[in-house]
């Protein structure tokens, strides 16, 4: 593959309709939606901040979006998963709940607000994600979180420190006592990548145990783990790989940049530079089948019906069927560009052992 350590997958998508004729029309959709409401969030946050913290927002917090708003993939249902991301000491307790409660105005509230699992709403430090990876510091909460801001999340406000926070997050595990050398995919990011995938697989099974096998969101959670999800890891696992390209001082810069563009992207731009046979069709496909899942995600009829479903009855849903074919399909894209293209003898090398 023609891996550069400068170049950004950025408008990869278009690029991969354009030399195949194939519309992702929901994405398109979805992408103009998600700028359109950061371009307004953005304005109303920069309107009237906390005069208080004004002088610390753009040098030391970052207020970050998570999900759907990282993917560029919002729908009107979406959530609004946020945190405030700390480039060095967090905020003191009375400046951290008044600026929590702000953002938390601000941002939105209702249904799209962050959950009650403390995942989100809530102060990040950057300085504590890079420093537990690994060992009894690191929680499953502060694993989804660093996995979070490297694959799918985007800036609010303070931009540079949201780039810092990953930069450090990156720095961690690229540091030269991690990893082999050069021409490696960098291992200890990688086995994080999958040990994340792992989690998330593991515990989709321990919440359902856990609610007594009655659990209302399976179906839901479900289909989100064949596609959603399944986007998450394989936009992070594709870069690691092409890392095996580079050189190990260029990893830092070619990962940053990668994990700046839409995981949709990324995919897109290893289909484009693959040299086998079918694979930019084959990279269609596949994009095109999780283009058809983001529509669905976006229509309110579709949604109700799948949110409506419980593990006994999905069968009986064409919603249902839809999106475990759409979810089959996706993956086997998937299994084409790591197996079947020069991504193969890297694949096959790192990722079981």
């Amino acid at each position: 593959m023609d891996v550069s350590s400068s170049t950004s997958p950025l408008g990869a998508l278009d690029a991969l309709s354009e030399a195949t004729g194939v519309a992702f029309p929901n994405l398109s959709a979805a992408r103009a939606r998600t700028a359109q409401r950061l371009y307004a969030l953005r304005g109303r946050l920069q309107a009237a901040p906390p005069t208080s913290l004004l002088a610390d927002q753009g040098e030391r917090h970052s207020i970050v979006l998570f999900g759907s708003w990282g993917r560029s993939e919002l729908t009107g249902s979406s959530d609004d998963d946020w945190a405030l991301v700390a480039d060095g000491a967090p905020p003191q307790e009375g400046e951290r709940d008044h600026l929590l409660a702000w953002v938390g105005d601000a941002v939105g509230g209702g249904t799209a607000a962050p959950g009650a699992q403390g995942l989100f709403g809530t102060v990040v430090s950057a300085e504590s994600l890079a420093a537990h990876i690994g060992l009894e510091g690191d929680s499953n909460r502060n694993l989804t979180r660093r996995i979070l801001l490297l694959l799918e999340s985007v800036p609010a406000t303070g931009a540079d420190v949201h780039a810092r926070a990953i930069r450090r997050v990156l720095d961690a595990y690229l540091h030269p006592s991690a990893d082999g050398g050069d021409h490696k995919p960098p291992r200890f990011l990688l086995n994080d990548l999958v040990r994340y995938w792992r989690t998330i697989a593991v515990d989709f099974e321990g919440k359902h145990r856990a609610s007594g096998h009655e659990d209302p969101n399976w179906v839901m959670r479900n289909a989100k783990l064949r596609l959603s999800r399944k986007m998450l890891f394989a936009g992070g696992l594709v870069p690691v790989l092409l890392c095996r390209e580079l050189t190990a001082n260029a990893h830092a810069a070619f990962l940053a940049a990668q994990f700046a563009a839409p995981p949709t992207d990324r995919l897109a731009a290893a289909y484009l530079s693959s040299e086998a046979g079918g694979i930019r069709d084959t990279g269609a496909r596949t994009l095109a089948a999780y283009d058809r899942w983001v529509g669905l995600l976006a229509d309110p009829d579709a949604r109700r019906e799948i949110r409506g479903l419980r593990r006994e009855t999905r069968e009986h849903s064409a919603a249902w069927r839809e999106v475990r074919e759409l979810g089959a399909q996706f993956e086997a894209g998937l299994l084409a560009l790591l197996f079947g293209t020069e991504l193969a003898p890297v694949s096959q090398q790192y990722l079981v052992f």
